[in-house]
């Protein structure tokens, strides 16, 4: 942090303020969900058309490992990856052993996250149950806590929605939803 090494000393604090235009503050990838896949498909364009192989894409299982993965080394692990897989490829499908991240893909299961799809259970007679298409991501989450929170642990919470415990955390503060205490019961 240029901020705290400039107010010690040990950075120039003219220097820090002639660099600081503008803060980006960006999640890092475990809390990106989604995206993350999307930034690794960018990062194949360019690393496939640099080499001349724009035919290279990802495997079901390299998506599925690259989804999963933690990156504690971030963007630079990601892109270094994705690198890596595109060396190393012979054929045009790239899977998740030539990405040399440190995943047991036994372990993933495709119903690891839960989606925006529908309810299944929903019959015409049933309203109590709205589908959950129809939510925005801020209301599905608030809507998957709410209903999960009993019987899922904050971890697991946290696994199936795609994101960190600390983003997990944090969206609740922000939307207002209270942590249950386990073995308390509520008296109104």
């Amino acid at each position: 942090d240029l901020k705290n090494l400039a107010k010690v000393g040990q950075f120039r604090e003219d220097l820090y303020y002639r660099l600081h235009v503008i803060a980006l503050k960006l999640p890092p990838l475990r809390e990106r969900g989604a995206d993350v896949i999307e930034i690794a498909r960018a990062f194949l364009a360019r690393q496939s058309a640099r080499i001349g192989r724009t035919d290279l894409k990802f495997a079901p299982d390299a998506e599925r490992a690259i989804s999963h993965y933690s990156w504690p080394g971030n963007v630079r692990e990601l892109e270094n990856a994705v690198e890596r897989a595109v060396i190393l490829c012979e054929s045009p499908e790239i899977s998740a052993d030539l990405l040399g991240i440190d995943i047991e893909l036994s372990d993933l299961q495709d119903d690891d996250f839960i989606g925006l799809a529908p309810q299944q259970s929903i019959s015409s007679g049933n309203t109590n149950l709205d589908p959950t298409e129809d939510l925005s991501l801020e209301d599905y989450f608030q809507h998957f806590v709410l209903e999960h929170q009993d019987h899922m642990t904050e971890t697991e919470l946290a696994r199936k929605l795609g994101v960190s415990r600390k983003c997990l955390w944090e969206r609740r503060q922000r939307l207002g939803i209270p942590r249950r205490k386990t073995g308390v019961a509520s008296e109104n």
